[in-house]
């Protein structure tokens, strides 16, 4: 039996060769770090918070630690501001969640660009970014879905342990604070483990929705319903698939981290360097002005951090680029339904025709 993840792994290091070395194009590669930026550098934080309900009725004498735990939390809340700083609070809170959702959406609208970009092997962002706008945003629901999804799996998991110890955190509540700690410890990490293996199945089903929603020009709603029809005809290989990225996004990201691991080393001491150095530059044309000093330092380290940033994400994009090949790779053949129009398929093909074609005129030969 083939495995199509093996299969895949040679000819998408041979895209990713041809995509970013023959020829180097230095603004191919800026456009394709901003996208990826925009990609990894957002995301969804989906939080579920509650309401905390305090009585001032409690007779400490009667009820223990816990009320003495309320009335000390209680004067917590009462110290909480209210009136404009409570506002402010507030304002500043639902801004940065709308900030959330905004690079959220840019995100999933670049995981289209991204893809249809190595595709045709022709990065246009802007021209990309308008024709996905809609798919982007039919994406962007899709993962508050799944989040919400994730989020009441995880809180089903949670609860057949949680309401026992509601149950007993009356009188034995300080009898049952180092079994509880424990409980929660292992459901922590049974949890932890448990949503990453399913939010892992769910993000590689979403990945391989956004080519067939691209090129069969349907939503990822029936993109995500065609791969999952297709996972149950053929889900062996998915199952290998699973397997043989974990293997080879490890052996990926060794591979990377030694590389920027290097750079950081290098380059963060030599930025660290100049930094001292103009400092103490400043402090002998300034004296006495630490306040100008550091006004004139924290803009520049802040553009420094962007750029080292930016110049880690430069390096790391062949990774990158060559796990999405390696993605689309393995979905040319594990959905053959769904005709990618990779730029070198023609080209492969001719290859293929040659070597069959050279195969049986020796055949000939020796017959």
């Amino acid at each position: 039996m083939r495995w199509y993840v093996v299969d895949a792994v040679d000819k998408a290091f041979g895209r990713t060769k041809k995509c970013l070395f023959e020829p180097f194009d230095f603004w191919k590669w800026m456009k394709l770090v901003i996208i990826v930026m925009l990609i990894g550098g957002s995301g969804s934080n989906f939080n579920v918070g509650g309401n905390s309900y305090s009585s001032n009725d409690y007779n400490l004498q009667d009820s223990g630690p816990v009320d003495s735990f309320t009335e000390a939390f209680g004067g917590f809340v009462d110290q909480i501001p209210t009136g404009p700083d409570l506002g402010l609070i507030i304002g500043i809170i639902i801004f940065i969640f709308v900030l959330i959702l905004f690079f959220s959406y840019v995100s999933s609208v670049m995981e289209f660009v991204f893809v249809d970009s190595l595709v045709g092997n022709d990065v246009r962002f802007w021209e990309y970014s308008r024709r996905y706008l809609r798919k982007g945003l039919g994406l962007f629901a899709f993962r508050i879905l799944a989040g919400i999804l994730l989020l009441a799996i995880i809180a089903l998991m949670a609860l057949p342990f949680v309401l026992p110890l509601i149950a007993s955190s009356g009188e034995n509540f300080a009898d049952n604070i180092a079994i509880a700690i424990v409980s929660a410890i292992f459901l922590l990490i049974g949890i932890i483990l448990v949503a990453a293996i399913i939010g892992g199945i769910i993000s590689s089903f979403i990945n391989l929705s956004i080519p067939v929603a691209i090129y069969t020009q349907t939503g990822i709603f029936r993109a995500f319903a065609n791969v999952f029809s297709q996972f149950r005809k053929d889900w062996e290989q998915i199952i290998g698939y699973w397997f043989g990225r974990i293997v080879l996004g490890i052996a990926v990201a060794i591979v990377v981290g030694i590389v920027l691991l290097l750079v950081i080393i290098a380059v963060g001491l030599f930025i660290l360097l100049a930094d001292v150095l103009f400092y103490f530059a400043l402090s002998a044309i300034l004296p006495g002005s630490d306040v100008i000093i550091w006004i004139m330092l924290v803009p520049m380290i802040l553009i420094e951090l962007i750029l080292f940033i930016f110049l880690l994400t430069f390096i790391a994009l062949p990774a990158r680029v060559f796990m999405k090949y390696h993605m689309i790779t393995f979905l040319q053949q594990w959905y053959p339904d769904v005709e990618i129009p990779v730029f070198d398929v023609q080209q492969i093909d001719e290859e293929e025709e040659r070597e069959v074609e050279e195969g049986e005129e020796e055949s000939d030969r020796e017959g």
